[in-house]
């Protein structure tokens, strides 16, 4: 197989096929327009009028760029012509009112290559990329998608250095690269947004870029190979490059001519240092063992030699030295030197999967953990290469059904279709690092993914409640579908800021009321006692909903304990209900009065009596120690907690224990983490507000399912009978109840059992098992789920099965260890 890679790594070069030169689209009298010339006739050229070249990138005020960096130079400027940019456009556009394509795909382009070389490797298919992975039915299907394939700024069929100006065009940037094609797809394409950005090696490198530059402007990130640094910080990136540049830079030419050669022809350019730094690409790109396993025949066309002792040795990067020219590479070089945008990782929105080469030996396999670490919510698919870089072609075509590569395409794909609206005053929400007691935490330092309103609403027993809710719709219909989020315990509306946004851009209307003594529901509820029922958070919830924002019907989203709030609320006002979707309710189960806390000793938890009293609630719960448990938490067992882990507090070993909130590191799962670390360096009267409820509000769940009570919320649930669609993951750590009622089998104790009773009273109850997942699902499984409950408001239906479940059906679940017992999480059940 090795003689089938390395000539396939010809293609990556840029030479096969060019050897022959064809006449270009655009001539050029240095370099070709297109690196495969059979291809040529495919690309197109498009002018990008005074646009600003090695300027200053400001993310936070993006107007300022539009025509490229603030302070750079035009070509125009030096007497040149427009900044010329090109591509390749294949597929179906799908175009929304206002005649805008919403379903590109666009595919960056890598150091070396094209969009000719990308329609080669991705809509032909070669050996070495395994084949094709772009057309009717592949991967990214043209059927559905309109896919532009891109060149990037300073080579090809771009404005380049070798076009005229040589030394004085200006030092461009990878987001010089980007902004300008960004320029040709919004003006001359009319794309309004991007299903996917991808692209391999500098194609990856500028997919990030992408989504730093451009949050809003795409669905999907799929960069392949990429780094988002290539600075100092990643010395074998850098000095490889930097070697490279140096080799060309030790030219006899180059020396004598300082770099100012084009008066002269072609085989009088610096070739021979062209060659050198292709030799020392070719030689470190490759994995090791794979290069000591060569006949020497097939590595010595890659050696440099000053003087070759036969035609054959140097051969390959000689002929590659007389189709690139010297300054061309030095700039795309340093465009990188200098390069690093970690710090802005965290500006991306978009469902993002990152794929990589575990052996990588350029851009190297730790860069691209750190970088995953640092992208809400990345997917993180990897392999080993025979080739080690190279192995950036195929693997899309290798791993396209495995089943986390193709949750991401389905994702897109669900995204992208009908979206026609932008939830424009959405924004990345956030937790300030700099926390200070002598302020409000939740008003102060804490940012929700929409803007926040304040009301007032009274309970029935007259208490005045501080309510904060968001409340969205980008629409323009006179009477939308209404979907209301009610949040779970110990959460906050801001939470479901993807549930949101996928909303409004589906059409919905969307209200997410933070309850009392939660999130914004907190601040001015201080002076109010934390003992108030689940029945009393349903009449503040009517108030807001019904009553002042005149929403009569809505469909309601309840997870987790908000789950029992709207079912509670679908039993008192089935008229305001038209459909409930439960995320990991609770609700669905019965409890004792009494529970055992300790051998031999029996507490009464769950007396009626404790609903408004605090004090006689806290003399019987604070002898379980649960409420000062958890307001004495540190940082790092709270984040261990939330990701389940555990952590023994001698040795510091981590193992992984059987319960916690997020099995995937979303942007959301970091958002509450955040906030819940922030909450002990911020005002200790909130902090204890928050862990009083937190804990309190066990009590007010268990106490209206109680097994004894004729009357209990579980015994009335068959008198609903709106359609309910009932979510579970199946990593559930929390329910049922075992710490409180013994059940231990979510199917058989619980699902089942439910289902049951409300077929036989002619409910309409859709389940839906997400792999996977956990307690979590909405931060798990960030887009299906949000996905799934857009559709089901809008249709009562949902789609159960997922390229996950089909794949465990058919090959079964990958085994793993037993993970630990928990011990940061007893007891187990309504912890959540």
């Amino acid at each position: 197989m090795r003689r089938p890679f390395f000539v396939g790594l010809a293609l990556l070069a840029g030479i096969v096929a060019a050897q022959a030169q064809g006449a270009p689209a655009t001539p050029a009298p240095i370099t070709a327009a297109c690196s495969q010339a059979r291809l040529c006739a495919l690309k197109q050229f498009y002018e990008v009028k005074n646009f600003r070249i090695g300027g200053k990138y400001d993310l936070s005020a993006p107007q300022k760029w539009e025509f490229g960096g603030e302070g750079g130079t035009t070509l125009e400027s030096l007497g040149a012509g427009p900044l010329k940019t090109a591509y390749i456009a294949l597929g179906t556009p799908v175009r929304n009112a206002a005649g805008e394509i919403t379903n590109a795909v666009v595919v960056n382009t890598f150091y070396s290559g094209d969009a000719t070389d990308m329609y080669a490797q991705w809509v032909e298919g070669t050996t070495l990329s395994g084949g094709p992975v772009i057309g009717p039915g592949k991967a990214i299907d043209t059927d559905q998608y309109y896919v532009v394939m891109t060149d990037a700024l300073g080579l090809w069929g771009t404005s380049k250095p070798s076009e005229g100006l040589g030394q004085k065009f200006p030092q461009y940037s990878y987001q010089d690269m980007v902004q300008a094609n960004y320029r040709m797809l919004r003006d001359h394409l009319k794309v309004a947004r991007a299903a996917l950005v991808t692209g391999v090696s500098m194609g990856a490198t500028q997919t990030y870029v992408w989504g730093v530059m451009h949050p809003d402007f795409m669905n999907g990130l799929m960069p392949i190979g990429g780094t988002s640094q290539s600075d100092g910080g990643d010395p074998v990136g850098n000095w490889t490059f930097q070697l490279m540049s140096a080799a060309i830079e030790s030219d006899p030419q180059w020396r004598a001519t300082g770099g100012n050669y084009y008066n002269l022809p072609k085989d009088k350019h610096p070739n021979q240092g062209v060659a050198f730094g292709w030799s020392v690409l070719l030689l470190t790109g490759f994995d090791f063992d794979f290069r000591s396993q060569q006949d020497w025949a097939k590595v010595q066309p890659d050696i440099f030699y000053w003087n070759p002792p036969t035609p054959q040795a140097g051969a390959s990067v000689n002929a590659r030295a007389l189709l690139f020219d010297a300054v061309d590479l030095l700039w795309r070089n340093r465009a990188g030197e200098t390069y690093n945008i970690n710090d802005q990782l965290g500006r991306i929105k978009s469902r993002t999967l990152v794929m990589h080469i575990e052996n990588d030996q350029w851009l190297t396999f730790d860069r691209a953990k750190r970088t995953v670490e640092k992208v809400p919510g990345a997917d993180f698919v990897h392999e080993r290469s025979p080739v080690a870089h190279y192995g950036v072609f195929p693997i899309l075509k290798n791993r396209q059904f495995d089943p986390t590569v193709a949750a991401f395409l389905g994702d897109v794909s669900r995204l992208t279709r009908g979206q026609d609206l932008v939830a424009k005053t959405y924004r990345n929400p956030a937790v300030a690092q700099a926390i200070t007691p002598d302020t409000s935490f939740w008003n102060t330092f804490v940012t929700y993914p929409f803007p926040v309103k304040k009301t007032k609403a009274k309970d029935s027993r007259g208490i005045e409640w501080d309510i904060g809710y968001m409340d969205e719709y980008a629409g323009t219909a006179a009477n939308p579908d209404v979907l209301v989020i009610v949040h779970g315990k110990g959460a906050f509306g801001g939470h479901y800021g993807n549930i949101m946004r996928i909303a409004l851009e589906r059409g919905l209307r969307v209200i997410a009321v933070d309850m009392p003594h939660y999130g914004m529901s907190g601040p001015g509820n201080l002076d109010k006692s934390p003992a108030r029922t689940m029945q009393e958070m349903r009449e503040v919830l009517h108030e807001v909903v019904v009553n002042q924002l005149k929403v009569p019907k809505a469909a309601y989203l309840g997870h987790s304990m908000g789950g029992q709030i709207v079912l509670g609320y679908a039993l008192t006002w089935p008229d305001a209900v038209s459909k409930l979707i439960l995320e990991a309710p609770a609700g669905l189960e019965e409890y004792p009065r009494e529970v055992t806390v300790a051998p031999g000793k029996k507490l009464d938890l769950f007396d009626p009596a404790f609903a408004h009293d605090f004090d006689k609630w806290k003399a019987t719960w604070d002898q379980t120690g649960l409420r000062d448990r958890e307001k004495n938490l540190t940082a790092q067992q709270i984040d261990d907690f939330f990701h389940f882990r555990s952590r023994d507090p001698v040795s510091g070993a981590v193992t992984p224990q059987r319960n916690g909130y997020f099995l995937r590191d979303s942007e959301y799962a970091r958002l509450h983490t955040a906030q819940r670390i922030g909450m002990i360096k911020g005002d200790p009267r909130e902090l204890q507000q928050w862990v009083d409820v937190f804990i309190f509000d066990i009590y007010g769940m268990v106490a209206e399912l109680q097994e004894k009570d004729p009357a209990s919320l579980y015994k009335r649930l068959t008198q609903i009978k709106v359609p309910i669609f009932l979510a579970f993951g199946d990593k559930e750590p929390f329910i049922p109840g075992y710490a409180f009622n013994g059940l231990d089998d979510l199917s058989r104790q619980l699902i089942l059992p439910f289902m049951r009773r409300m077929n036989a009273a002619g409910g309409d109850v859709q389940l839906k098992i997400y792999p996977g997942t956990a307690h979590f699902i909405h931060t798990d499984e960030p887009v299906a789920f949000a996905e799934d409950v857009v559709d089901f408001v809008e249709t009562g239906r949902v789609a159960t099965g997922t390229p996950a479940s089909v794949d465990r059906l058919i090959h079964g679940a990958a085994a793993a260890a037993a993970p630990a017992e928990a011990k940061a999480a007893a007891p187990t059940g309504l912890n959540k």
